[in-house]
């Protein structure tokens, strides 16, 4: 994990370079540490900002002021759905402060990943791999979210193992009429004490 970290890091700060005015945000988490741990890998990355620039490391020893957990999937779509960042989806653990000043600078990241692709190949084959890059994940989205849905169902109605709507709405129903027969045997056993 570790030597995957160098150039994401790289990758991170030249991007960040692109945007001068997300750049200047980071100020506001100057030698601050946000951990993110990937549920899937079990694995957490510390980033710690340092003269606007995003040092990632592995390090267990390094005090967070934000922890955010969850799954790569929902982790990488942040990026294009900030407000996931308050999702079901994500844990987050410390100043919650720190984490609506996280979610700005997420809202207000301008990236063009053709322009960058450019520099490197060339405007001829900029868009074609932009476009790829981007039909690439819609297509890990969709896949994402077809396979939890076929998991749930299959467990539904094969294996029997989850409770479908209706099963869960008479449980509730059920919880509800013993709420109120506990409250009317509560308030006789009341009235029989007085």
């Amino acid at each position: 994990m570790n030597s995957l970290l160098k150039p994401l890091a790289l990758a991170l700060n030249t991007t960040l370079a692109q945007d001068p005015e997300t750049k200047a945000k980071l100020d506001l988490f100057e030698q601050h540490c946000i951990a993110i741990h990937i549920k899937d890998f079990n694995q957490t990355i510390s980033v710690i900002v340092t003269n606007q620039q995003l040092q990632l490391t592995t390090d267990k020893e390094q005090t967070a002021d934000l922890t955010i957990t969850g799954s790569a999937m929902t982790l990488l779509t942040l990026g294009a759905q900030p407000d996931s960042l308050f999702s079901s989806k994500i844990d987050i653990h410390g100043n919650v402060q720190f984490a609506k000043q996280l979610r700005d600078i997420l809202e207000g990241f301008d990236f063009d990943w053709e322009q960058q692709i450019a520099r490197i190949t060339g405007d001829t084959l900029s868009y074609p791999i932009a476009h790829g890059i981007r039909q690439l994940a819609g297509w890990a989205k969709n896949t994402h979210q077809s396979m939890q849905e076929n998991i749930a169902e299959y467990l539904r109605e094969e294996t029997r193992i989850l409770p479908d709507k209706s099963q869960i709405k008479d449980f509730l129903v059920d919880i509800d009429t013993l709420r109120a027969d506990f409250d009317r045997l509560e308030a006789r056993i009341n009235r029989l004490i007085s």
